[in-house]
C-alpha cells in the first residue's frame, strides 16, 4: 500500500527510517544477549540484498549456544529465556535454533510466519500489547512426536513452538529462505522449483555454471555441508580484560574490588594510547547459571580510573541484590570488563579565562554518566536538530552517552550557514526570533478577528482578546511530499502588550488558525 494510501484510512504519527540508529540499536541488543552466548554476532550480508529484503542492512543476531542448553535446563527453555529477554525490552522475536547457521536463519524467517496473535486477555486493537515470540526448533526425528506434544502448551513469554526433524528442516521451506539473490531466484521459479527440498532433482554438475555459485554455497551451508562461521562482536584485544577465581565467591566486596580492579587496568591501557572508553560492557560469569551482563554509557570519551570505578560499582549496586550471598544465588568463576566504543582523548589548551568553562564541561559529562548509570541509557536524552521544514519534526531526541562524538564539524557547519543567512538579510538559525523556546504540541486552535492584511488583528488566549502590536510574516512551511497529505501553513510572529511575542499559523488547508509557540 503507499504511504499515501494508508494514511488517508488511519491516523498514524510517519517518522523517517534512519538506518544507523537501527544498526546502533542492534549492536547493543548484541551486547545484552552476550548474557545467553559468549559468542554473539550480527549476520553478514551479501554486496546485494537478499530475496525479500528491501534494505541492505543487517536485522538478525546470531548466538552460538553449543553446550550451553543444559545451563538454561534445556533448548526450549533457553528460547524461552530469550523470549522473555526480549519482551521486557517491548521486541517481538521471531526465534529459530538448528545446527547451522543457515537453518537456523531459516527457521527463524520462514518456519514462524504467521498471523500474530495477542496473549490470553489482551485486546488486540491496543498498541501497547505486543505478541508473543515464536519459535521454531530443528530437532532430531525420535523426539519430534514427543517434544511437539509435551510443548504445545503457549508460555506468557512465546505462543508458538514448531519442532521439526533435522532431515527435513528445510525440505518445506521457500528457496528464499536459503538468502539467495533475486535473480537466482527469479532462474529457479522459471524451472518449476519453489522449494529448498527440490534442489535435489537437479544435477549438482551444473547448477553452479548455470545458477551461480551463491546458490551452491548457501545450500551446503544451510545443510551443514561447510561451516559458516559467526564474526563475534567483541572489543579489540588491548580493550579487553577478564579475571577468572580459583574458587568461586558469593562476596559482593569481593566482586566490587575485582571491578574496580579491572577498571583501573582498562583506564591505564586507555590513557597509554590515548583514547578514551565510551560504552563499556561488564560480564560476570556464574556457576551452572546464566551470566549477568552489565552496560554503561559515557557521554564524552573518558579514561579516569576513579570514574569509571564509581559508575561500574554503581551499575554492580543495582543489578546484585542487597543480600546476595544469603539468597542462595549462584557463585561467580569469572569477569570479564571490555570497551566495546572508544574514541581519541582531545586535549586542549584552555584559553585565560576559560577555566571555568572547561570545568563546568566535565562536570556536566560526570553528571550525564551518573544519570545514565542509575536510570538508564535511554532515559537521558538530548535533541539534535534536522533538517525540516515542519516544526514538529525539527528535532530528534538520541541518547546522550555511548555515541561518536561529532567533533566541531556541525558546529563549523552551523557558523558557516548563520553567516549565509546574515549575508542574504535573513534571521539566522541561532537567532531566538526565529523560532520559539516554547511550542505547545499539539498545536493550540484559536479564534482570531481577520482583517484586510493576511495577519489577524487579535487572538483569544485562555479566554482572553489579545491585541496584535506588532507582526512579522507570513512564512510558509510546507511538508515533504513523502510524508503523505500535504501539511501547507502560513506562519506569523506576533507581538501583544500584554504577554511579549507569539507564533501563530493559519492552516491553509482547512483555514484554521492556531498558536503553536511563545517567545520568551
Amino acid at each position: 500500500m503507499r504511504l499515501s494510501e494508508a494514511t488517508a484510512l488511519i491516523d498514524v504519527d510517519l517518522h523517517e527510517h534512519d538506518p544507523h540508529e537501527d544498526i546502533e540499536a542492534l549492536c547493543e541488543l548484541a551486547e545484552q544477549a552476550q548474557q545467553f552466548s559468549p559468542l554473539v554476532g550480527l549476520e553478514q550480508l551479501d554486496k546485494k540484498p537478499w530475496t525479500g529484503r528491501w534494505l541492505l542492512q543487517p536485522e538478525c543476531l546470531l548466538l552460538d549456544v553449543t553446550g550451553i542448553a543444559g545451563l538454561f535446563g534445556g533448548e526450549p527453555q533457553l528460547l524461552d529465556a530469550v523470549a522473555g529477554w526480549l519482551g521486557k525490552q517491548r521486541l517481538f522475536g521471531c526465534l529459530g535454533l538448528a545446527d547451522t547457521v543457515g537453518a537456523a536463519w531459516a527457521l527463524a524467517n520462514y518456519r514462524t510466519r504467521s498471523p500474530a496473535t495477542p496473549r490470553d486477555g489482551q485486546d488486540s486493537s491496543s498498541p501497547d500489547d505486543l505478541p508473543a515470540c515464536r519459535i521454531a526448533i530443528a530437532a532430531p526425528a525420535s523426539n519430534v512426536a514427543r517434544r511437539s506434544a509435551s510443548d504445545s502448551v503457549a508460555s506468557e513469554t512465546h505462543d508458538l513452538v514448531q519442532y521439526t526433524a533435522e532431515p527435513g528442516v528445510l525440505a518445506e521451506l521457500p528457496l528464499a529462505a536459503l538468502r539467495l539473490p533475486p535473480e537466482t531466484l527469479v532462474a529457479l521459479q522459471r524451472l518449476g522449483l519453489h522449494r529448498i527440498g527440490q534442489l535435489s532433482q537437479l544435477p549438482r554438475a551444473g547448477m553452479a555454471s548455470r545458477l551461480g555459485e551463491q546458490l551452491l554455497l548457501r545450500w551446503d551451508q544451510a545443510t551443514g555441508q561447510q561451516a559458516e562461521p559467526i564474526i563475534t562482536r567483541h572489543a579489540l584485544p588491548d580493550w579487553h580484560l577478564e579475571q577468572s577465581l580459583e574458587f568461586p565467591t558469593q562476596h559482593r566486596e569481593t566482586m566490587a574490588e575485582l571491578v574496580r580492579r579491572l577498571a583501573r587496568q582498562l583506564a591505564e591501557r586507555l590513557g597509554r594510547r590515548g583514547q578514551g572508553a565510551l560504552r563499556i560492557v561488564c560480564r560476570l560469569d556464574l556457576v551452572e547459571s546464566p551470566p549477568l551482563v552489565m552496560q554503561l554509557g559515557l557521554f564524552r570519551p573518558n579514561a579516569d580510573a576513579q570514574h569509571l570505578e564509581m559508575l561500574l560499582t554503581g551499575q554492580l549496586d543495582q543489578q546484585l541484590p542487597s543480600r546476595w550471598a544469603a539468597a542462595g544465588a549462584p557463585p561467580l568463576w569469572r569477569l570479564s570488563l571490555q570497551a566495546t566504543l572508544t574514541a581519541p582523548l582531545v586535549w586542549r589548551q584552555t584559553e585565560l579565562f576559560e577555566a571555568g568553562e572547561t570545568a563546568s564541561r566535565g562536570q556536566l559529562a560526570r553528571l550525564v554518566d551518573t544519570l545514565s548509570s542509575r536510570l538508564g541509557r535511554k532515559a537521558v536524552l538530548s535533541a539534535s536538530l534536522q533538517r525540516e521544514s515542519q516544526p514538529e519534526l525539527a528535532c530528534r531526541l538520541q541518547p546522550m552517552t555511548g555515541r561518536k562524538p561529532d567533533g566541531d564539524a556541525q558546529q563549523t557547519v552551523r557558523k558557516l550557514s548563520s553567516r549565509l543567512a546574515r549575508a542574504r538579510g535573513e534571521p539566522a538559525r541561532d537567532d531566538p526570533q526565529r523560532r520559539p523556546t516554547q511550542l505547545f504540541s499539539p498545536p493550540l486552535p484559536i479564534q482570531v478577528t481577520s482583517s484586510a492584511s493576511a495577519c489577524p488583528t487579535r487572538f483569544t488566549w485562555r479566554g482572553t482578546w489579545l491585541e496584535i502590536i506588532e507582526a512579522t510574516g507570513p512564512e510558509r512551511l510546507e511538508s515533504g511530499w513523502w510524508r503523505g497529505p500535504s501539511v501547507r501553513r502560513d506562519y506569523f510572529r506576533v507581538a501583544t502588550h500584554q504577554a511579549g511575542w507569539w507564533w501563530i499559523f493559519r492552516d491553509m488547508n482547512t483555514g484554521q488558525w492556531f498558536l503553536h509557540g511563545a517567545f520568551d
